[in-house]
């Protein structure tokens, strides 16, 4: 059995279905489809049960796991090892943020940085799950959480507070309302960076929901019609003319700002030269992203 079989296995077992590996090795369905039923007959061994809701290990799978999982990690740690002691300010770097830090605090700041450095290439991920440091999904994660994983190493920016905020159109139709009674705005529970159940520990667990997304821009332009309130970080709450703050930032809805990277990559100098100008970049933000300023 060759690695490029256990890599197949791998993909398939831990995504569970053939759409997910394809995704993961960036190949197409029926190439996954394919090259798992080629190595299933090469070897006389099915590796997974085909179920109605995707793909279950059997026993021999599961032996297949194990060992695929350790190769992995032997070869991740190898690459992550030579990438480390990579002295050259040229390459990729593979960067991943959520939405909104990405679209609004990043994205300057990775044209200043690119425009100084020609030969760096940013591959930016823009998404609030975590990636694996550890596979090299990413080699740099900015995070929003107040409990960064052991496994990564890394530098606080600062504290990142979120606001309530409406049009000034609404407020004024609203403006005898309490906070349960208004409509609400809110980011779906998928974006972990969104405190939504410290929000619910306030005691706000039953106000009525008007209008919800995944996609961060949806609740900002659905705030400025009108729609109702919405809890959001500071740094875009404030940003946008047409929003007013009505709810002040409150320690206990406060999370942290962090980059972060795998131990191993700490010295390879274009995550490192990166990791400098946007702790410093990001620091001269730090007034907008705290909740600071004062209007």
């Amino acid at each position: 059995m060759e690695w490029d079989d256990l890599r197949i296995v791998l993909a398939i077992g831990r995504a569970g279905t053939l759409s997910g590996a394809a995704k993961s090795l960036n190949l197409n369905h029926s190439t996954i489809f394919r090259r798992i039923n080629i190595i299933e007959n090469k070897l006389e061994v099915r590796f997974f049960d085909r179920m109605p809701n995707g793909y279950v290990l059997t026993e021999a799978g599961d032996v297949a796991m194990r060992r695929a999982k350790r190769i992995d990690e032997e070869i991740n740690g190898f690459t992550r090892e030579l990438v480390g002691k990579d002295m050259r300010l040229q390459g990729t770097i593979r960067v991943t943020a959520p939405e909104g830090v990405s679209l609004q605090l990043l994205q300057p700041m990775f044209t200043a940085f690119l425009k100084a450095n020609p030969d760096i290439q940013i591959d930016l991920v823009v998404t609030g799950s975590t990636l694996q440091l550890s596979r090299r999904e990413a080699d740099l994660a900015i995070r929003v959480t107040n409990n960064p994983p052991d496994t990564s190493i890394g530098r606080r920016v600062c504290r990142f507070r979120f606001g309530v905020y409406a049009s000034r159109a609404y407020m004024k139709s609203k403006k005898d309302f309490s906070l349960r009674d208004h409509n609400w705005i809110l980011l779906d529970d998928s974006r972990n960076w969104f405190p939504q159940s410290l929000w619910k520990k306030m005691g706000h667990p039953g106000v009525k929901v008007t209008f919800s997304s995944d996609n961060t821009m949806a609740i900002i332009n659905a705030a400025k019609s009108g729609l109702g309130i919405a809890p959001l970080p500071c740094f875009l709450g404030d940003s946008e003319k047409k929003l007013i703050r009505i709810m002040e930032p409150t320690e206990e809805m406060a999370l942290e700002l962090w980059l972060l990277t795998h131990p191993d990559l700490r010295h390879t100098a274009r995550v490192k030269a990166l990791m400098s100008f946007l702790h410093e970049a990001l620091q001269s933000k730090k007034d907008l992203i705290e909740g600071n300023l004062d209007f």
